[in-house]
This record gives C-alpha cells, sequence and structure tokens, in this order.
C-alpha cells in the first residue's frame, strides 16, 4: 500500500475545488444539479453516526437500512449478525471529522459524492460514497473500503472548469469526451477476480500480488484438505465508480463476490467452532456447507505498471448447509 501512499487525500482536495460525478460530456453543467457541499456532508456524517450509534447500543441492525444500502448494508448486517451469534467483541464503527469531500454536478438523480474520513478508534480511513436517489430520499452509505491511515491518493484529472475527470454514465467515454477501451474497467476488475479464483490462471500476471491476493490465498490455502473438498469462486458486481488521476492512473471502487463451498466425504465431520461461520451452524456439518461474502475494495491503477488493490471492507454475509 506504501507505493499509492500519495493518492486520495489530493483526490478528494482537487475534486473539491469543482464537480465530478457521473455527468456525459455532453450534459449542460449550467443546469446540474451539485451533490452537496463540505457543510452537507458534515450534516450527512452527523446523521449517520447518530443512527449509527442507536445500532451499536442495541445490537441491532435494522437502523442500518436508514443509513446504508447494497453490498455494504449486507455486510454490515452480517456483522451484526456475528455479534448476536458470538462472543465477539468489537468496538463501535464512526466516522470521524470530514476530512475532505468530493462533490459532483448531476442533471437528473441518483445524485452521489464521496468523501475521506477516518473510522474512530482505527488506524484507518475510509473512502465512502454516499448515494441518493430521488430529491425525497436520504443519503445512504453505499460504498466504504477501508485504508491505512498512511495511505493517500494523488491528484486526479481536471476538466477546464475544474471538475474532475470521472467516466461517464455508459462507460463509453470520459466526461472530457475521450473514449476509453471498450469494456473497461468492469474488465479489468471480472479479470483481478478471475485471479483470486485462479492463482496462476492467465490474468494473474496482470496485477500485483498487493495484500488483498496475498490475504485471500492464504485463507484458501489454510482450508481442511483430509475428507473435505473445498471449492471459492469470485466474480465482480457492476463497476459504477471510477476517477481519471492526472497522470493517467485510475481509481476504481469495485464489489467482489465470493463463495466458499464445503463438500464432506464419508463420515467425515466440519466444525467451524472458533469461527465467524459458527454463527450460522449449532453442530458440525456432515454433509455440506455454503459460506457467502462479499468485499469492497478500492483498486488503483497505475499510468505505468500494474493495477493493485489498496483499501478493501468486507466479511461473510450468509451461509448454509447440514
Amino acid at each position: 500500500m506504501r507505493r499509492a501512499a500519495h493518492l486520495l487525500s489530493c483526490l478528494v482536495l482537487s475534486a473539491a475545488l469543482g464537480g465530478c460525478g457521473w455527468v456525459n460530456s455532453k450534459g449542460d453543467l449550467d443546469h446540474a444539479k451539485r451533490a452537496t457541499t463540505m457543510a452537507g456532508a458534515d450534516s450527512v456524517l452527523i446523521r449517520y453516526n447518530r443512527v449509527r450509534a442507536r445500532a451499536e447500543t442495541s445490537v441491532d441492525p435494522a437502523p442500518l437500512a436508514d443509513i446504508e444500502a447494497g453490498p455494504l448494508l449486507a455486510i454490515d448486517r452480517g456483522a451484526f449478525f456475528l455479534r448476536q451469534r458470538l462472543p465477539v467483541r468489537t468496538k463501535s464503527f464512526r466516522f470521524t471529522r470530514t476530512q475532505l469531500v468530493v462533490a459532483g454536478r448531476f442533471d437528473s438523480y441518483p445524485l452521489w459524492f464521496a468523501m475521506l474520513t477516518e473510522a474512530a478508534g482505527t488506524d484507518q480511513k475510509v473512502a465512502a460514497v454516499f448515494t441518493r436517489p430521488t430529491s425525497t430520499s436520504p443519503w445512504r452509505l453505499i460504498e466504504a473500503p477501508r485504508l491505512a491511515r498512511s495511505t493517500q491518493i494523488g491528484p486526479v484529472a481536471q476538466r477546464e472548469d475544474g471538475s474532475a475527470v470521472i467516466l461517464a454514465a455508459d462507460g463509453g467515454e470520459w466526461s472530457d469526451g475521450r473514449t476509453v477501451q471498450r469494456g473497461f474497467p468492469q474488465q479489468l476488475v471480472d479479470d483481478y477476480a478471475a485471479t483470486l479464483a485462479d492463482p496462476d490462471g492467465p490474468t494473474a500476471g496482470r496485477f500485483v500480488q498487493d495484500s488483498f491476493i496475498s490475504q485471500m490465498r492464504t485463507l484458501a490455502e489454510a482450508q481442511p484438505v483430509t475428507g473435505v473438498t473445498f471449492e471459492q469462486e469470485w466474480s465482480a458486481l457492476p463497476v459504477h465508480h471510477v476517477v481519471r488521476l492526472r497522470d493517467e492512473g485510475v481509481l476504481v471502487f469495485a464489489t467482489l463476490v465470493r463463495t466458499d463451498r464445503y463438500t464432506l466425504e464419508g463420515k467425515r465431520s466440519l466444525d467451524f467452532a472458533g469461527l465467524e461461520a459458527a454463527a450460522y451452524f449449532s453442530s458440525p456439518v456432515t454433509g455440506s456447507a455454503t459460506l457467502n461474502y462479499r468485499h469492497q475494495v478500492l483498486m488503483l491503477v497505475p499510468a505505468e505498471g500494474k493495477p493493485l488493490v489498496i483499501g478493501q471492507y468486507g466479511g461473510l454475509i450468509s451461509a448454509s448447509g447440514s
């Protein structure tokens, strides 16, 4: 992660000078709506922390639906389920002050904005994306990959009006009108998922062997082998947020789907005691088990060199078996 350490703070600083968003290059920015202001982002963060504190105090994930959406909501609901079922000691999550904000201009809903903040009591900061589908909807957090406190991100490419250069809504061109390779960035993230599924496959050489790849590989190699068939599948959900850096590098927010499957042979049984999956199984598994995970990542695609993930947040969202 040190390699990308100078990147995210400048991203938000430069974007704060102007708008950024999924604005088509042919759109009329004079009539576009700015997603929020610094003060508006502060208000969103205050509301998030207030509702989150209520959920944390009661260990009840129900209030989270008012402040989160999509895969992130599934991840945090899964975390709350573990806390309800297992003797898990975790600190309550809370954002600290708003450091920097990326506020876009849009000619229609949904609106979104990104912000950089810190997770209280940790050595992590969060690249958070909030969305608002209608004018009467509350802002909800939809992406929140976490980065080491030392990780920073450098300046983004800007248009003449000072707004950041981002991928247009149709994925076919940047907001400054230049076209991009067909299928980018979805193909990139799909290839990353393929690399996680097969470390020796044809896509493996395309990426830096970053800490996320190493962590997932270690977990897969630690699975039981005697009398148990273990299979792991990876895929990527549609990509929606991509920012071009001034040096022609790219930042990509993505969500990865991971599925772990265990099939037991003969009279073999598998006990998840001591692991998070134990929350879903009251007794050892004797037939099969399927564990479903979501992982949100922030990927840096440098102008020169291989892409790598510089931040992530995820967890177990469901499990089944017998």
